[in-house]
């Protein structure tokens, strides 16, 4: 990714804005390419710089993406924070004051933000993906996206089918390798379109993080008309209401860096899942329908504020 040219949005007059990260090939790669698109879109120039980078151009603005670079703030007129708490260390909270903004994507970092002394803060959520396919045909099956994360409460989804051996059928996607019953399908690669596939024809999604800076999953879950099983803490529940689908009850909590990690058990998740499965197909769907109609209207919230914010 540091070798992605300068894009610039064909509008001669927008903002120069930099995006500072790190190209991990999941979360952050996707934080990075979605707000190039929104800000391409708006007319403005964007440039990407990996956080180890010496120097950069002049940029307008800078967004440190997770990543805080000390050294490439000093080339931006205006410095973003775009922060994922549960990977944002102690020695870091320091530069919180620093930041000419705060864009947080939770009211728990929101909270914290303002608390440790950062300057302007904004409860400003982020984008999601649609994922929606309509020519997948839908089935009563569950589906947990690990990817490579430690965070996604993949273990205690692994006990509950463990314990539960009588639940529908079990698809999990990760990148490591998973300990499940021979009867849990474990996918470890799988290329977009099936991944789309899998998104799409699985009716239950099973989303029990132990933290989120964020949760893309989740809003893509959402976007596909799912049925959608997380944890009932910030973020998770604040992309989730009652409305369309279950949170569930936090058993024991911890710290990892400046996130508080919120566990479930494996008991509250079948039972999460019976419920699902007793919906029954119309019940099911209009609560998909609910979750999916959600998502475009927080894409839109968060375009028009972040459109308005960059020009603050």
């Amino acid at each position: 990714m540091t070798a992605w040219p300068v894009l610039d949005g064909g509008g001669g007059m927008g903002l120069k804005i930099a995006l500072i990260s790190r190209d991990n090939g999941v979360g952050l790669s996707l934080d990075v390419q979605l707000l190039t698109d929104l800000f391409l879109s708006a007319g403005h120039e964007v440039s990407f710089h990996d956080w180890h980078d010496p120097v950069m151009d002049h940029a307008d603005i800078a967004f440190h993406l997770e990543l805080v670079s000390r050294t490439l703030a000093q080339h931006a007129d205006k410095n973003v924070g775009l922060l994922n708490l549960e990977w944002y260390p102690l020695e870091w909270v320091k530069y919180l004051p620093a930041f000419d903004q705060i864009w947080a994507k939770s009211e728990y970092a929101a909270r914290f933000c303002r608390q440790h002394g950062a300057r302007d803060v904004y409860f400003t959520g982020f984008l999601g993906r649609d994922r929606f396919d309509p020519k997948v045909k839908r089935e009563v099956k569950c589906l947990h996206l690990r990817g490579k994360s430690q965070m996604k409460g993949t273990g205690e989804v692994v006990e509950a089918w463990r314990k539960n051996p009588d639940l529908p059928p079990l698809t999990i996607v990760s990148k490591d390798p998973v300990h499940a019953p021979d009867y849990v399908t474990v996918v470890d690669s799988p290329s977009d379109a099936e991944l789309d596939r899998l998104l799409n024809e699985h009716q239950i999604h099973l989303c029990p993080s132990i933290a989120e800076g964020w949760g893309h999953y989740i809003t893509e879950a959402m976007s596909v008309g799912a049925t959608v099983i997380t944890t009932d803490a910030s973020p998770m529940n604040e992309h989730i209401r009652p409305e369309w689908g279950y949170l569930l009850g936090v058993v024991k909590t911890g710290m990892h860096h400046q996130a508080i990690q919120t566990h479930t058990s494996p008991d509250m998740i079948a039972q999460a899942v019976r419920r699902a499965v007793e919906l029954g197909p119309r019940r099911r769907q209009a609560v998909g329908q609910r979750a999916r109609a959600h998502s475009p209207r927080r894409n839109k919230s968060f375009r028009a504020l972040a459109l308005e914010l960059v020009e603050k």
